[in-house]
């Protein structure tokens, strides 16, 4: 249902934004990692317009609860770093989760596009860590 002939098609993504964006989830999560990987290029496609990334926002803030919650925090970390949203990351951890969280951002760190990136990427699992009030932790990545 959300394979295209063409690859590069953005036809989910386009029918998902005119549509009404209610229950997403309800479309099954194949539908979501779907939405989630043409999000990227779309969100691409807009900045260089120099058009509003509103519309991917709010998809965004839909589909990453739900990742978040189904053990998918690689996925989720991915789509907020190319959407560039990193810092919203620390509302969508939980106890259960922030661990997992912050391992793979460190991870994912050193392989950055620039330092800024690299630098927002440690900010944020920093900020993870003084929000679940792991200081020892916050310190060393500090």
């Amino acid at each position: 249902m959300v394979a295209s002939e063409d690859e590069q098609s953005n036809d989910s993504l386009r029918y998902c934004i005119t549509g009404t964006r209610t229950d997403l989830v309800g479309w099954g999560h194949e539908y979501l990692r779907t939405l989630a990987g043409q999000i990227g290029k779309e969100y691409e496609a807009l900045v260089e317009k120099d058009e509003s990334t509103d519309e991917i926002y709010k998809l965004v803030d839909q589909i990453i609860p739900e990742f978040i919650n189904h053990n998918e925090e690689p996925e989720a970390v991915d789509l907020l770093l190319e959407v560039e949203r990193l810092s919203d990351l620390t509302k969508f951890t939980s106890q259960s989760n922030f661990e997992r969280v912050c391992i793979y951002l460190l991870s994912c760190a050193p392989f950055a596009a620039d330092t800024e990136e690299m630098q927002e990427t440690y900010q944020t699992t920093m900020n993870i860590y003084r929000h679940h009030k792991r200081y020892t932790d916050a310190l060393r990545v500090a």
